[in-house]
């Protein structure tokens, strides 16, 4: 019985890594117009986003690390 991640799940994880930096590029660029625009809400979505993210990428890296 292999440890670890397998090649497939290594892809999907890859593939919704992607999917997912996407979308928080698109996040972050609908924040930075919104604050451009004067809206205070801008500010709230840009911490969101990031704490989402840099959440997701801890767990990534530690998920990995633990992997043999």
């Amino acid at each position: 019985m292999p440890l670890g991640w397998t090649s497939e799940q290594k892809a999907g994880i890859r593939r919704w890594w992607q999917f997912g930096t996407i979308f928080s590029m698109i996040g972050v660029l609908l924040g930075v117009i919104l604050i451009v625009k004067g809206n205070a809400g801008g500010w709230g979505l840009l911490v969101l986003l990031l704490a989402v993210w840099g959440a997701a990428t801890y767990w990534l890296h530690t998920a990995r690390r633990s992997q043999p």
